[in-house]
Protein backbone atom coordinates (compact mmCIF):
# COMPACT_ATOMS: atom_id res chain seq x y z
CA UNK A 1 0.00 0.00 0.00
CA UNK A 2 1.37 3.41 -0.99
CA UNK A 3 2.44 5.62 1.91
CA UNK A 4 3.65 9.06 0.88
CA UNK A 5 5.88 10.70 3.46
CA UNK A 6 7.24 14.06 2.39
CA UNK A 7 8.40 13.74 -1.21
CA UNK A 8 8.76 9.94 -1.15
CA UNK A 9 6.56 6.87 -1.33
CA UNK A 10 7.50 4.20 1.20
CA UNK A 11 7.17 0.46 0.66
CA UNK A 12 8.38 -2.35 2.92
CA UNK A 13 9.17 -5.95 2.22
CA UNK A 14 11.05 -9.12 3.05
CA UNK A 15 14.34 -10.04 1.39
CA UNK A 16 16.11 -13.44 1.45
CA UNK A 17 13.32 -16.01 1.57
CA UNK A 18 13.69 -19.77 1.00
CA UNK A 19 11.13 -22.32 -0.14
CA UNK A 20 11.01 -26.09 -0.51
CA UNK A 21 12.91 -25.61 -3.78
CA UNK A 22 16.03 -25.50 -1.57
CA UNK A 23 16.08 -25.64 2.24
CA UNK A 24 12.86 -23.84 3.14
CA UNK A 25 9.89 -25.66 4.60
CA UNK A 26 6.95 -24.23 2.63
CA UNK A 27 6.16 -23.99 -1.05
CA UNK A 28 6.46 -20.82 -3.10
CA UNK A 29 2.68 -20.47 -3.22
CA UNK A 30 2.29 -20.92 0.53
CA UNK A 31 4.94 -18.32 1.28
CA UNK A 32 3.40 -15.83 -1.15
CA UNK A 33 0.05 -16.22 0.62
CA UNK A 34 1.67 -15.69 4.03
CA UNK A 35 3.49 -12.61 2.72
CA UNK A 36 0.22 -11.15 1.47
CA UNK A 37 -1.49 -11.75 4.80
CA UNK A 38 1.45 -10.07 6.58
CA UNK A 39 1.01 -6.93 4.49
CA UNK A 40 4.29 -7.11 2.56
CA UNK A 41 4.60 -4.72 -0.37
CA UNK A 42 7.34 -6.87 -1.91
CA UNK A 43 9.06 -10.17 -1.30
CA UNK A 44 12.39 -11.30 -2.75
CA UNK A 45 13.00 -15.06 -2.91
CA UNK A 46 16.53 -16.45 -2.92
CA UNK A 47 16.65 -20.25 -2.86
CA UNK A 48 20.11 -21.80 -2.97
CA UNK A 49 21.63 -22.22 -6.43
CA UNK A 50 18.34 -22.31 -8.34
CA UNK A 51 16.13 -19.94 -10.31
CA UNK A 52 13.42 -22.50 -10.97
CA UNK A 53 10.62 -20.26 -9.71
CA UNK A 54 11.71 -17.49 -12.08
CA UNK A 55 12.19 -19.89 -14.97
CA UNK A 56 8.66 -21.22 -14.51
CA UNK A 57 7.19 -17.73 -14.65
CA UNK A 58 6.31 -17.19 -11.00
CA UNK A 59 7.64 -13.65 -10.69
CA UNK A 60 4.93 -11.05 -10.86
CA UNK A 61 2.49 -8.94 -8.90
CA UNK A 62 0.16 -10.94 -6.67
CA UNK A 63 -2.75 -8.64 -5.91
CA UNK A 64 -0.59 -5.68 -4.83
CA UNK A 65 2.54 -7.54 -3.64
CA UNK A 66 5.58 -7.47 -5.93
CA UNK A 67 7.26 -10.90 -6.08
CA UNK A 68 10.90 -11.14 -7.20
CA UNK A 69 12.94 -14.31 -7.62
CA UNK A 70 16.73 -14.34 -7.33
CA UNK A 71 18.99 -16.92 -5.78
CA UNK A 72 21.69 -17.43 -3.13
CA UNK A 73 25.15 -18.42 -4.37
CA UNK A 74 27.96 -19.86 -2.27
CA UNK A 75 31.47 -21.12 -2.91
CA UNK A 76 32.54 -24.76 -2.83
CA UNK A 77 33.38 -24.52 0.89
CA UNK A 78 29.86 -23.20 1.61
CA UNK A 79 31.13 -19.75 2.54
CA UNK A 80 30.70 -16.38 0.79
CA UNK A 81 26.93 -16.58 0.53
CA UNK A 82 25.73 -14.01 -1.97
CA UNK A 83 22.24 -12.94 -2.98
CA UNK A 84 21.81 -12.28 -6.70
CA UNK A 85 18.78 -10.63 -8.28
CA UNK A 86 18.62 -10.01 -12.01
CA UNK A 87 21.44 -12.34 -13.06
CA UNK A 88 20.92 -14.07 -16.44
CA UNK A 89 21.10 -17.46 -14.73
CA UNK A 90 22.82 -19.40 -11.96
CA UNK A 91 26.58 -18.98 -12.18
CA UNK A 92 28.94 -21.95 -12.02
CA UNK A 93 29.33 -23.52 -8.58
CA UNK A 94 33.05 -23.75 -9.27
CA UNK A 95 33.52 -19.97 -9.35
CA UNK A 96 35.32 -18.20 -6.53
CA UNK A 97 33.54 -15.47 -4.60
CA UNK A 98 35.46 -12.81 -6.49
CA UNK A 99 34.41 -14.38 -9.79
CA UNK A 100 30.67 -14.59 -9.11
CA UNK A 101 30.59 -11.12 -7.58
CA UNK A 102 32.33 -9.77 -10.68
CA UNK A 103 30.04 -11.75 -12.98
CA UNK A 104 26.97 -10.31 -11.29
CA UNK A 105 28.35 -6.78 -11.60
CA UNK A 106 29.14 -7.30 -15.29
CA UNK A 107 25.58 -8.53 -15.89
CA UNK A 108 24.03 -5.57 -14.05
CA UNK A 109 22.59 -7.77 -11.30
CA UNK A 110 22.03 -6.72 -7.71
CA UNK A 111 24.48 -8.58 -5.48
CA UNK A 112 24.29 -8.57 -1.70
CA UNK A 113 26.74 -10.06 0.80
CA UNK A 114 24.67 -12.42 2.95
CA UNK A 115 25.20 -12.82 6.73
CA UNK A 116 28.83 -11.76 6.20
CA UNK A 117 30.10 -11.54 9.78
CA UNK A 118 28.96 -14.80 11.36
CA UNK A 119 31.44 -15.99 13.99
CA UNK A 120 29.49 -18.50 16.12
CA UNK A 121 31.19 -21.63 17.41
CA UNK A 122 29.03 -22.77 20.35
CA UNK A 123 27.18 -25.58 18.57
CA UNK A 124 28.86 -27.74 15.93
CA UNK A 125 25.49 -28.53 14.36
CA UNK A 126 25.08 -24.88 13.36
CA UNK A 127 28.41 -23.68 11.90
CA UNK A 128 28.90 -20.13 10.63
CA UNK A 129 28.88 -19.27 6.93
CA UNK A 130 30.92 -16.06 6.89
CA UNK A 131 32.28 -13.80 4.20
CA UNK A 132 36.08 -14.04 4.14
CA UNK A 133 37.37 -12.32 1.01
CA UNK A 134 36.91 -8.62 1.76
CA UNK A 135 38.91 -7.66 -1.32
CA UNK A 136 36.03 -8.42 -3.73
CA UNK A 137 34.71 -5.61 -5.90
CA UNK A 138 31.36 -5.05 -7.55
CA UNK A 139 28.76 -5.91 -4.92
CA UNK A 140 25.68 -3.73 -4.54
CA UNK A 141 25.01 -4.13 -0.85
CA UNK A 142 25.32 -5.99 2.40
CA UNK A 143 22.97 -7.61 4.87
CA UNK A 144 23.45 -5.36 7.87
CA UNK A 145 20.93 -7.38 9.81
CA UNK A 146 20.04 -11.00 9.07
CA UNK A 147 17.24 -12.29 11.24
CA UNK A 148 18.09 -15.98 11.15
CA UNK A 149 21.81 -15.30 11.45
CA UNK A 150 21.48 -13.14 14.56
CA UNK A 151 19.23 -15.74 16.17
CA UNK A 152 21.77 -18.48 15.48
CA UNK A 153 24.65 -16.31 16.72
CA UNK A 154 22.94 -16.00 20.11
CA UNK A 155 21.87 -19.64 20.40
CA UNK A 156 23.38 -21.86 23.11
CA UNK A 157 22.49 -25.36 24.34
CA UNK A 158 20.96 -23.70 27.41
CA UNK A 159 18.73 -21.02 25.91
CA UNK A 160 17.21 -23.02 23.04
CA UNK A 161 13.71 -23.21 24.48
CA UNK A 162 13.40 -19.51 25.31
CA UNK A 163 14.94 -18.54 21.98
CA UNK A 164 12.62 -20.86 20.07
CA UNK A 165 9.43 -19.77 21.81
CA UNK A 166 10.15 -16.01 21.64
CA UNK A 167 12.47 -15.53 18.66
CA UNK A 168 11.63 -11.87 17.99
CA UNK A 169 12.61 -10.88 21.51
CA UNK A 170 16.15 -12.10 20.88
CA UNK A 171 16.79 -9.53 18.14
CA UNK A 172 19.16 -6.72 19.13
CA UNK A 173 20.56 -5.17 15.97
CA UNK A 174 23.41 -5.17 13.46
CA UNK A 175 26.82 -5.89 14.91
CA UNK A 176 29.30 -3.08 15.45
CA UNK A 177 31.65 -5.05 13.18
CA UNK A 178 29.44 -4.86 10.10
CA UNK A 179 28.29 -1.30 10.75
CA UNK A 180 31.92 -0.18 10.91
CA UNK A 181 32.80 -1.91 7.65
CA UNK A 182 29.64 -0.56 5.97
CA UNK A 183 30.49 3.00 6.99
CA UNK A 184 34.04 2.53 5.69
CA UNK A 185 32.78 1.33 2.31
CA UNK A 186 30.39 4.25 2.03
CA UNK A 187 33.19 6.73 2.56
CA UNK A 188 34.35 5.84 -0.96
CA UNK A 189 31.36 4.25 -2.76
CA UNK A 190 27.63 3.68 -2.21
CA UNK A 191 26.86 0.28 -0.64
CA UNK A 192 23.23 -0.31 0.28
CA UNK A 193 22.51 -1.76 3.71
CA UNK A 194 19.46 -4.03 3.96
CA UNK A 195 17.70 -6.23 6.50
CA UNK A 196 17.09 -9.86 5.57
CA UNK A 197 14.74 -12.37 7.10
CA UNK A 198 16.61 -15.45 5.76
CA UNK A 199 13.36 -17.35 6.18
CA UNK A 200 13.36 -21.14 6.32
CA UNK A 201 10.94 -21.95 9.20
CA UNK A 202 13.23 -24.69 10.52
CA UNK A 203 12.32 -26.93 13.43
CA UNK A 204 14.72 -27.62 16.25
CA UNK A 205 14.54 -30.30 18.91
CA UNK A 206 14.23 -29.00 22.47
CA UNK A 207 14.04 -31.99 24.80
CA UNK A 208 11.08 -34.08 23.62
CA UNK A 209 9.65 -31.20 21.56
CA UNK A 210 10.13 -30.19 17.94
CA UNK A 211 9.70 -26.42 17.85
CA UNK A 212 9.38 -24.44 14.63
CA UNK A 213 11.51 -21.34 15.00
CA UNK A 214 10.59 -18.20 13.12
CA UNK A 215 7.59 -19.45 11.17
CA UNK A 216 7.27 -17.45 7.96
CA UNK A 217 4.46 -15.33 9.43
CA UNK A 218 6.72 -14.42 12.37
CA UNK A 219 9.64 -13.64 10.07
CA UNK A 220 7.45 -11.24 8.13
CA UNK A 221 6.44 -9.43 11.33
CA UNK A 222 10.01 -8.72 12.34
CA UNK A 223 12.75 -7.29 10.10
CA UNK A 224 11.67 -5.19 7.12
CA UNK A 225 13.56 -3.40 4.38
CA UNK A 226 11.87 -0.13 3.37
CA UNK A 227 12.45 1.49 -0.02
CA UNK A 228 11.80 5.12 -0.97
CA UNK A 229 10.36 5.83 -4.42
CA UNK A 230 9.68 9.14 -6.14
CA UNK A 231 6.50 7.68 -7.70
CA UNK A 232 4.01 5.06 -6.52
CA UNK A 233 5.00 1.45 -7.18
CA UNK A 234 3.70 0.56 -10.62
CA UNK A 235 1.04 -2.08 -11.25
CA UNK A 236 3.14 -3.20 -14.24
CA UNK A 237 5.58 -5.90 -13.15
CA UNK A 238 8.56 -4.88 -15.28
CA UNK A 239 8.25 -1.25 -14.21
CA UNK A 240 7.76 -2.14 -10.54
CA UNK A 241 10.78 -4.44 -10.56
CA UNK A 242 12.89 -1.69 -12.09
CA UNK A 243 11.67 0.76 -9.44
CA UNK A 244 12.62 -1.64 -6.65
CA UNK A 245 16.03 -2.44 -8.14
CA UNK A 246 16.81 1.25 -8.69
CA UNK A 247 15.91 2.06 -5.09
CA UNK A 248 18.24 -0.68 -3.82
CA UNK A 249 21.08 0.32 -6.13
CA UNK A 250 20.58 3.97 -5.15
CA UNK A 251 20.60 3.18 -1.39
CA UNK A 252 17.15 4.76 -0.99
CA UNK A 253 16.54 2.42 1.89
CA UNK A 254 16.05 2.17 5.63
CA UNK A 255 15.50 -0.94 7.72
CA UNK A 256 13.42 -1.66 10.79
CA UNK A 257 12.42 -4.24 13.36
CA UNK A 258 8.61 -4.27 13.51
CA UNK A 259 8.74 -5.94 16.92
CA UNK A 260 9.35 -2.49 18.40
CA UNK A 261 6.77 -0.66 16.32
CA UNK A 262 5.91 0.08 12.72
CA UNK A 263 8.43 2.35 11.03
CA UNK A 264 5.98 3.69 8.44
CA UNK A 265 6.34 7.44 8.44
CA UNK A 266 10.01 7.50 9.45
CA UNK A 267 11.68 10.46 7.75
CA UNK A 268 15.35 11.33 7.32
CA UNK A 269 16.42 14.02 4.92
CA UNK A 270 18.87 16.85 4.40
CA UNK A 271 18.07 20.25 2.99
CA UNK A 272 19.82 23.49 2.13
CA UNK A 273 18.49 26.63 0.52
CA UNK A 274 17.64 24.90 -2.77
CA UNK A 275 17.84 21.08 -2.43
CA UNK A 276 16.29 18.25 -0.46
CA UNK A 277 18.01 14.86 -0.22
CA UNK A 278 16.97 11.57 1.36
CA UNK A 279 18.81 8.27 1.98
CA UNK A 280 21.19 7.53 -0.88
CA UNK A 281 21.23 11.12 -2.15
CA UNK A 282 23.96 13.75 -2.23
CA UNK A 283 23.45 17.35 -1.12
CA UNK A 284 25.65 20.42 -1.50
CA UNK A 285 26.90 21.85 1.78
CA UNK A 286 26.14 25.51 2.46
CA UNK A 287 25.45 27.66 5.51
CA UNK A 288 21.76 26.59 5.51
CA UNK A 289 22.31 22.84 5.36
CA UNK A 290 20.53 20.82 8.02
CA UNK A 291 19.38 17.27 8.71
CA UNK A 292 15.82 16.49 9.74
CA UNK A 293 14.68 13.25 11.40
CA UNK A 294 11.12 12.28 12.37
CA UNK A 295 10.28 9.04 14.15
CA UNK A 296 6.80 7.50 14.43
CA UNK A 297 7.30 7.54 18.20
CA UNK A 298 9.91 8.53 20.74
CA UNK A 299 13.16 6.53 20.82
CA UNK A 300 16.87 6.95 21.49
CA UNK A 301 18.04 8.59 18.28
CA UNK A 302 21.68 8.40 17.22
CA UNK A 303 23.27 10.51 14.50
CA UNK A 304 26.35 8.98 12.84
CA UNK A 305 28.82 11.06 10.79
CA UNK A 306 31.60 9.28 8.88
CA UNK A 307 31.13 6.26 11.12
CA UNK A 308 31.32 8.23 14.38
CA UNK A 309 28.53 9.03 16.82
CA UNK A 310 28.10 12.82 16.89
CA UNK A 311 24.96 13.08 19.00
CA UNK A 312 22.14 11.12 20.57
CA UNK A 313 18.87 12.15 22.14
CA UNK A 314 15.68 10.60 23.50
CA UNK A 315 13.26 12.19 21.05
CA UNK A 316 10.91 11.73 18.10
CA UNK A 317 12.16 14.78 16.17
CA UNK A 318 15.59 16.20 15.42
CA UNK A 319 17.02 19.09 13.43
CA UNK A 320 20.79 19.22 13.13
CA UNK A 321 22.79 21.99 11.48
CA UNK A 322 25.47 20.48 9.25
CA UNK A 323 28.85 22.19 9.30
CA UNK A 324 31.11 19.33 8.20
CA UNK A 325 30.98 17.39 4.92
CA UNK A 326 30.70 13.63 4.88
CA UNK A 327 28.20 10.80 5.14
CA UNK A 328 25.38 10.89 7.67
CA UNK A 329 22.98 8.20 8.86
CA UNK A 330 20.72 7.65 11.85
CA UNK A 331 19.78 4.83 14.20
CA UNK A 332 16.73 4.62 16.50
CA UNK A 333 16.81 2.35 19.54
CA UNK A 334 14.11 1.19 21.95
CA UNK A 335 16.10 0.64 25.10
CA UNK A 336 18.87 -1.78 24.12
CA UNK A 337 17.06 -3.01 21.00
CA UNK A 338 17.61 -1.64 17.53
CA UNK A 339 14.50 -0.34 15.80
CA UNK A 340 15.33 1.76 12.70
CA UNK A 341 18.59 2.16 10.75
CA UNK A 342 18.83 4.50 7.77
CA UNK A 343 21.16 4.40 4.81
CA UNK A 344 23.52 7.33 4.29
CA UNK A 345 23.01 10.85 3.00
CA UNK A 346 26.10 12.41 1.46
CA UNK A 347 26.79 16.09 2.16
CA UNK A 348 29.67 17.70 0.21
Amino acid sequence: MSRKVGNWYQYSGAIHVHTTESDGTKSFEEVVAIGQSAGLDFIMFSDHMTLKHRETGKEGIYNTMLVIVGYEHNDEDDNHHYLLFGSPGVYSQHMSAAEYVAAGADDGAIGILAHPDEIRNRMARFPPYPWKDWSVEGFTGVELWNQMSEWMERLTPYNKLVMALSPRKSMVGPTDRILKKWDEWNMTKPVVGIASVDAHAFSIKVGPLNVEIFPYKVHFRCLRTHVLLDKPLSSNFETARRQLYNALKGCRVFISNMRWGKADGFTFYAENGSQVATCGDTLSLDDKTKLVVRLPKRARLKLIHNGQLVMQSDTSYLEYKVSDPGIYRVEAWKGKRGWIFSNHIRVY
